[in-house]
């Protein structure tokens, strides 16, 4: 069995960027853990437990600052997010850590708790926290001319192609969320699912180096 921790930003990112790959993966028996970092809100801190459920993962819900302007860590602080994430991972060994890019343009483009998250798990590793773990992280680029719209990065190394079933579960899991923002009076009335036009990107992508993700991922 494989071990896996997902660290991720936001309520429903797990859904967005690794939802296909995480129930592909526990059908084979993968085991997972997934460890947002700003989720203080109710509504959303239910939605991302509700979804770790539905995908048979271990949920974290972590309660910093979720701030979409600015540079990363200037309204959280580093040392005390990294030390939660640390311990919301818990002490299982674990084979590999999914994580939003370190490319300054992210998934769709710049976001400082992207940022924080993916810094985070490179500085656990970096001070041998986690020793032997291989660092995957999400492969995603804006779509010209549809700026809030995302694709696989042509530099993406693993992709793991969607079915209809696959879709279907994710186009659920995000209407959802788009329904939380939408019922969240200080957005008001906004939702950035909306914005992202479809947020199911098929095929989902990833990067790591060195490493070749064994099934069903899929080598570029």
């Amino acid at each position: 069995m494989s071990h896996a921790l997902g660290v991720v930003a936001h309520f429903d990112d797990a859904v967005i960027w690794v939802g296909g790959a995480v129930l592909r993966t526990r059908q084979l028996g993968w085991d997972w853990t997934i460890v947002c970092t700003c989720a203080a809100e109710r509504s959303r801190r239910k939605y991302f437990l509700a979804s770790c459920d539905a995908l048979g993962a271990r949920g974290v819900a972590l309660e910093f600052v979720d701030h979409p302007d600015g540079k990363a860590f200037s309204r959280n602080d580093r040392r005390a997010l990294v030390a939660a994430v640390r311990e919301a991972a818990g002490a299982e060994k674990l084979d590999w850590i999914f994580t939003h890019s370190r490319d300054r343009h992210g998934e769709y483009g710049p976001h400082p708790n992207h940022a924080e998250a993916a810094r985070a798990v490179d500085e656990l590793v970096r001070r041998g926290e986690w020793l032997g773990q291989r660092v995957v992280q999400f492969s995603y680029r804006r779509l010209r001319g549809r700026p809030w719209s995302t694709v696989t990065r042509s530099g993406a190394s693993h992709l793991v192609p969607l079915d209809y079933d696959d879709l279907a579960w994710k186009a659920e899991w995000c209407a959802r969320a788009r329904d939380v923002e939408l019922g969240d009076r200080t957005l008001g009335g906004v939702s950035w699912l909306e914005k992202l036009g479809w947020p199911c990107p098929n095929p989902e992508g990833f990067r790591v180096r060195g490493e070749d993700l064994p099934s069903p991922f899929v080598r570029r």
